[in-house]
C-alpha cells in the first residue's frame, strides 16, 4: 500500500522511509512488500545511498539462499536496483536463472540493464541484450531506447551507424517503436544533420521522399529459411490437416522439377472473382492477363482444387502449368511453398492474407521476414489494371525499412503495442540521410 501512495505521488523518499519505519519497529516483510521498497529505489533520483546499498545486498543475499529462483516482480525490482548499484554483473546472473526457468522475458529487467551498459561503455553487452529481447519478446521499453539514443550523440561521426543499427534491428525483428521514441529520434538524427518529418504513405509511396515502400528485396538464405519453415512447421508438422503425405510429397517433387516460377495464382481466387463479378467479360479479362503474362515469358503455376478443373479449361487456362490438390487440403500452403521454393522470381496472386499461417510461424524474426516478403510478392488480381500489389488495397502490416538513404519508420501509441499490426497510412516518418 505504501509503494503505491507514494509511487504515484511522486514521493518515492517518503515510501522508503516508511518501509524503514516498520523495519526499526521490528517488521518481518514479506516478499511483495521487498518488492515495493526495491521499485520505489528504482523510480526515485539519484544513487542508492552506502547504507541502503548494503541493506539491498543483504536482502539480495539471503532471499537468494531461501530461492532458486525469484518470481519475475522481485527479479525486474533487484535487477533495477543491481544496475543502479554498479552491480551489473549480478543483475545477468538473475535474468540467467529467470530464463532457465521461465519463458517469458524480463523486460524491465532488460530495459534497467540494457539502459546501464549503454550509459557505463559496455556496449557490446548492451547490443547482445537489446537483440536478445528483440528476439524473444516486444524489446526493452522505451527508457532503454532514450538512453540509446543519447550513447549515439555523444560521437557525431559514429551517428549513423548507430542509429541505422538500431532501424536495422526494428526491421529484422518486426518492431514498431512508439510516438514518443519515433519523435526522439527525429530530434537525434536531425541535430545530426539528416532531414526528417512526419509522412504520409499513399498506395505504397511516401508523399516526401516520393519512393515506393514496397519494393522490399530479400537474399536467398531468407528465402531459404521461409521455404524450410514452411515445409517443416506449416506442412509436416501439421500435415494430417493440411493434406494427405503423398500429396505433399507429389508437389514438392513438380516444385523441384518444374521451378521457378514467375506466377503462382490461388485459382480458388480467381475462379471466385470470375464467377462474383459484376461485368460478365471478367473471364475472358481473367484469361488476356494471363495471356499477357506468357508473352512478356513469364512462367506461371495454378495451383487450384480438383473441382475446378472445368472451370480452368473453360476460361482457356490449359496452356499454363497447373497442379489440383484435393478438395479437403489447405491449398494457401502449396502456394506459399512455390514462391518461397521460386525465390525472388515468385510473386503470388491471391486476396487471402495468410495472417493464419504467419502466427504458426510462431517465431518473431520468421515473421518479420514473411511480412517483408508478403509486401512486395504478393498480389490480387484487378481486371483494370492486370494485377496490382496486394497492399495497395488490403493494408498488411508496416514494418521499418530503408529505400536508397531513406528510412521509413511507423510508429504506434506506447511500448506495449510495438508488435501490433500497423495499417495507418499517416503515422509514419520519413528520415533522409545526409
Amino acid at each position: 500500500m505504501g509503494k503505491y501512495m507514494f509511487q504515484h505521488m511522486n514521493y518515492p523518499d517518503a515510501g522508503i522511509s516508511y518501509y524503514k519505519f516498520l523495519i526499526d519497529n521490528n517488521y518481518k516483510p514479506e516478499i511483495p512488500v521487498i518488492t515495493k521498497y526495491l521499485q520505489l529505489h528504482g523510480i526515485k533520483n539519484g544513487p542508492i545511498s552506502e547504507l541502503d546499498k548494503e541493506y539491498i545486498l543483504g536482502l539480495y543475499n539471503n532471499i537468494s539462499k531461501m530461492y532458486t529462483s525469484f518470481n519475475e516482480q522481485l527479479s525486474n525490482a533487484f535487477i533495477e536496483c543491481l544496475c543502479k548499484m554498479d552491480m551489473w554483473k549480478e543483475a545477468i546472473k538473475i535474468i540467467k536463472t529467470h530464463e532457465e526457468n521461465d519463458k517469458y522475458l524480463l523486460r524491465t529487467g532488460y530495459t534497467s540493464l540494457i539502459s546501464y551498459l549503454f550509459d557505463h561503455k559496455q556496449e557490446e553487452l548492451a547490443y547482445e541484450y537489446l537483440m536478445h529481447s528483440l528476439q524473444n519478446s516486444y524489446g526493452p521499453h522505451d527508457n532503454a531506447y532514450t538512453t540509446y539514443l543519447k550513447y549515439c550523440l555523444k560521437e557525431k561521426d559514429t551517428f549513423n551507424m548507430k542509429i541505422e543499427k538500431l532501424f536495422l534491428m526494428w526491421n529484422a525483428y518486426g518492431i514498431k517503436p512508439s510516438q514518443d521514441i519515433a519523435f526522439e529520434c527525429m530530434n537525434a538524427c536531425i541535430e545530426c544533420g539528416w532531414s526528417v518529418s512526419q509522412t504520409v504513405i499513399s498506395r505504397s509511396r511516401c508523399r516526401k521522399c516520393n519512393e515506393d515502400i514496397s519494393q522490399q528485396s530479400l537474399p536467398d538464405e531468407d528465402y531459404e529459411r521461409l521455404l524450410q519453415a514452411t515445409k517443416k512447421r506449416l506442412i509436416f508438422k501439421e500435415m494430417y490437416y493440411v493434406t494427405e503425405p503423398h500429396e505433399i510429397q507429389s508437389f514438392i517433387n513438380f516444385i523441384n522439377k518444374n521451378k521457378p516460377y514467375d506466377i503462382i495464382a490461388d485459382g480458388l481466387n480467381i475462379m471466385y472473382v470470375a464467377k462474383n463479378g459484376i461485368n460478365k467479360d471478367l473471364m475472358y479479362e481473367i484469361k488476356r492477363i494471363f495471356k499477357s503474362y506468357e508473352k512478356q515469358n513469364k512462367k506461371v503455376l495454378i495451383i487450384g482444387k480438383a473441382h475446378m478443373k472445368k472451370f480452368i479449361a473453360k476460361i482457356g487456362l490449359q496452356s499454363v502449368d497447373r497442379f489440383y490438390v484435393k478438395n479437403s487440403s489447405n491449398d494457401d500452403l502449396f502456394l506459399l511453398y512455390a514462391a518461397f521454393a521460386s525465390r525472388k522470381n515468385g510473386r503470388i496472386i491471391s486476396r487471402d492474407l495468410m495472417r493464419q499461417h504467419v502466427f504458426a510461424l510462431q517465431d518473431i524474426e520468421l515473421n518479420a521476414l514473411f511480412k517483408k516478403w508478403q509486401l512486395s510478392h504478393q498480389f490480387f488480381i484487378d481486371v483494370k489494371k492486370g494485377f496490382v500489389q496486394l497492399n495497395s488495397l488490403f493494408p498488411i502490416d508496416a514494418i521499418v525499412q530503408k529505400q536508397n538513404n531513406s528510412w521509413h519508420i511507423p510508429y504506434v501509441a506506447n511500448d506495449k503495442i510495438s508488435r501490433m499490426r500497423h495499417t495507418c497510412t499517416n503515422d509514419w516518418m520519413c528520415f533522409k540521410m545526409h
